[in-house]
């Protein structure tokens, strides 16, 4: 059926936009750019082929739909407000590229499409970290993430020639069929692995989650990951290798963020641990897992914009944890989102986050994984305990920290915009344990896609 394909769409725009600019409406131009691709591809679609660069499945289409949803999301949580006219238009364009670069990626059945698909959105995440101009903290954030990036396309780079010696075949499919070409296949894992922060590949993300601004933490924390995820699953690599650095991130993630102070650098640990969670269902590698893994990335990204989006909303002069104390006194309506939206990262039952550690626990143990479950539960205990302390903090302050408050800013006023987003995802947060049908019978039609 003849039709429109999103990311040729997308592309256009982003050209326009990069030409002429279009200065203080690209804002809302860009949601409804969003909102327009999204229904045009599920209504109108090209299939270019599994022969081809790109592919089109249920698959696809569900992670497609994950991320412009978050990067809608995005859009929404960011503001103008204490930013320079012309860096906001260039931050907006540069996530539009970002998006680009991870739906063509999802699509791309090919290692030349998913180099290029890779290249392009890292080469916008490079500059959206150091947009800070002025920032020291941001240039030394951009400077880390630029180095350590190149040395994972050298290596996927590496491992695609490899295997390309091997088989002949720059093809998914053709190089899957072949028993030879382990080197390849492992230095690609070990590359995508760079791009999910996960354990022993993570030493980027403290920093760069620091150094960045708040808004662009959330982009690093969110759309990225979805984009390498989905083409993890489709791509079959080393699944051993996946499995235990799974393991070792749960385990790491909740030890390394004990300690912290900074509130986005324990949301980067934070996020190592949930990276693990996701590659355990990668790893563990039956239907069941992966379907659990993508309900997790859907909900691990509605946490992630909920909790970014209170925190964008507090004035933190340092991002310290202590000057979310006594927030309950000031705005108890926004207390009880962030607590809550804690809460849900630990995995406490009825809240969303249950729901998506108890899957992916339930097929590790329905696929004999009976120790790694065991030490990923005690792992999720210990992690508890530093989200705990963030809400203890919020409703319980010391007197200690009673006398932080003269140094604190008080909140901005929050406009209607970010007060639906926030109530729409909280929402979603309270009431997927009540009803998850949707969800479900959605990520069950997705994952029947790669077996087709």
């Amino acid at each position: 059926m003849l039709g429109i394909f999103p990311e040729l769409l997308l592309s256009l725009v982003v050209l326009i936009l990069v030409v002429y600019g279009l200065k203080g409406r690209i804002l809302k131009l860009s949601i409804v750019l969003l909102i327009f691709v999204v229904l045009m591809s599920y209504w109108l679609r090209v299939d270019f082929g599994a022969n081809g660069l790109l592919l089109t499945n249920g698959w696809v289409d569900i992670s497609k739909g994950v991320l412009i949803m978050a990067c809608v999301l995005l859009l929404l949580m960011y503001s103008y407000k204490n930013q320079e006219r012309e860096e906001g238009d260039s931050w907006i364009m540069l996530v539009l590229i970002v998006l680009l670069g991870s739906l063509l990626l999802v699509s791309s059945v090919n290692w030349l499409s998913i180099y290029l698909a890779l290249e392009l959105q890292t080469l916008a995440l490079f500059i959206l970290v150091a947009i800070k101009k002025n920032s020291a903290y941001s240039t030394e954030a951009g400077l880390k993430y630029f180095v350590l990036g190149a040395v994972s396309s050298g290596l996927f780079l590496f491992g695609c020639a490899l295997l390309y010696g091997v088989s002949g075949e720059t093809s998914i499919q053709g190089i899957n069929s072949i028993l030879i070409g382990d080197v390849g296949k492992i230095l690609i894992t070990v590359s995508l692995l760079f791009k999910l922060s996960v354990v022993p590949f993570h030493m980027w993300a403290p920093d760069v989650y620091e150094g960045a601004p708040t808004i662009t933490t959330a982009l690093l924390a969110i759309m990225p990951k979805i984009g390498v995820f989905s083409i993890l699953v489709q791509v079959g690599l080393v699944s051993n290798i996946v499995l235990f650095c799974g393991v070792l991130s749960i385990i790491y993630g909740a030890m390394g963020a004990l300690n912290q102070t900074k509130m986005k650098r324990l949301l980067a640990y934070s996020g190592i641990g949930h990276m693990g969670f996701l590659l355990l269902g990668v790893g563990i590698g039956s239907f069941e897992s992966i379907q659990a893994s993508l309900i997790y990335i859907i909900i691990y990204v509605i946490m992630s914009v909920c909790g970014f989006s209170v925190l964008l909303s507090l004035k933190l002069t340092r991002a310290l944890i202590i000057e979310v104390s006594c927030l309950s006194r000031e705005n108890p309506v926004m207390a009880l989102t962030l607590g809550l939206t804690f809460l849900s990262m630990v995995g406490i039952p009825p809240l969303a986050g249950f729901l998506g550690k108890w899957l992916i626990l339930l097929s590790g143990v329905s696929s004999g994984y009976y120790l790694i479950c065991m030490m990923v539960v005690v792992a999720s205990v210990i992690a508890g305990v530093y989200y705990v302390r963030v809400v203890q903090i919020i409703y319980f302050p010391s007197y200690s920290l009673l006398t932080w408050q003269k140094a604190i800013n008080r909140l901005e006023v929050i406009n209607l915009r970010k007060s639906i987003l926030l109530g729409v995802v909280f929402f979603i947060i309270l009431s997927l344990m009540v009803s998850p049908n949707w969800v479900l019978q959605m990520t069950h039609d997705a994952t029947i896609s790669l077996y087709i």
